[in-house]
């Protein structure tokens, strides 16, 4: 116990803010995604009272396969593990408590368009807070945690990466090695201590390609061969927000990086894929 104080005492404290503005970013984006499934719950429910009072059959009917639904999708999280399905079966009891609460509510018959209507604000409001709030983010962490133009992160107007980067450093054998060079260049010197790149996968994309030899004064006929169209590298970073001494973390980001895209400038042929 005196140890664990101990790290507590000596931990740098860019771990707590990090872990602060992660936790409210968290908070913001749940707040978000549950305004969205309350106002889908509400009117799932007018709408399904509506479809039965035109069918004249009970509400119960449909109001059970609703239920059915909703369940399933944490009984599908099993795969992934109990904590996973614990944590995904709250939320489903929730929106159906939600959900009963709803279809017992005396709405309007007036109600019905307005509720709709209020469901699909909901969705534009909730998609435009996730695309803002994941800019706002990458920002913050661009520009305070992680090198951007280490990573190659640019647009289509901006210059190559420097010569020093994540694609060379990729290339290194040992795996070792390479993820102690990566995570040293990755990751800003102040945040060394308390942010890792603890995964690096990396997928191949290959294609067929059509080409013709340049023959003077003849057309050469038409030729094929399989190339490597793309590079796609997915890392994930970690957070110790007390240190690495102690094993306590949580995911920071998930970056999906096509190497393609890194060493593709508007104006610029360069032939680098397969280089």
């Amino acid at each position: 116990m005196k140890g664990f104080f101990r790290i507590l005492k000596e931990s740098d404290k860019l771990g707590y803010k990090l872990s602060a503005i992660c936790g409210v970013n968290w908070l913001v984006g749940q707040l978000f995604k549950w305004q969205l499934l309350v106002f889908e719950m509400i009117a799932s429910a007018v709408l399904i009272k509506e479809i039965s009072a035109i069918l004249e059959i009970s509400s119960n009917y449909l109001g059970f396969l609703m239920i059915i639904s909703i369940l399933s999708v944490s009984f599908s999280k099993l795969r992934f593990g109990v904590e996973r399905f614990i944590y995904s079966f709250f939320g489903s009891f929730v929106l159906v408590s939600i959900f009963l609460i709803a279809v017992d509510f005396p709405f309007q018959e007036n109600e019905f368009s307005l509720w709709i209507l209020m469901a699909l604000i909901s969705v534009g409001i909730y998609q435009f807070m996730k695309w803002f709030q994941t800019k706002l983010f990458q920002r913050y962490l661009f520009k305070n945690v992680l090198n951007k133009e280490y990573l190659g992160i640019k647009k289509m107007t901006d210059p190559f990466p420097p010569e020093i980067n994540f694609y060379v450093d990729a290339g290194e054998s040992d795996a070792n090695q390479r993820m102690v060079m990566i995570n040293k260049r990755a990751v800003k010197e102040a945040y060394q201590e308390i942010v890792e790149l603890s995964f690096l996968n990396v997928e191949r994309f290959t294609g067929v390609s059509y080409y013709r030899e340049s023959l003077s004064g003849f057309e050469s006929p038409l030729k094929k061969e399989f190339s490597d169209v793309d590079t796609v590298s997915h890392l994930v970073f970690r957070v110790y927000p007390f240190g690495k001494e102690l094993d306590f973390y949580f995911k920071l980001i998930r970056l999906d990086l096509s190497r393609r895209k890194a060493f593709t400038v508007k104006g610029v042929s360069v032939k680098v894929v397969n280089s």
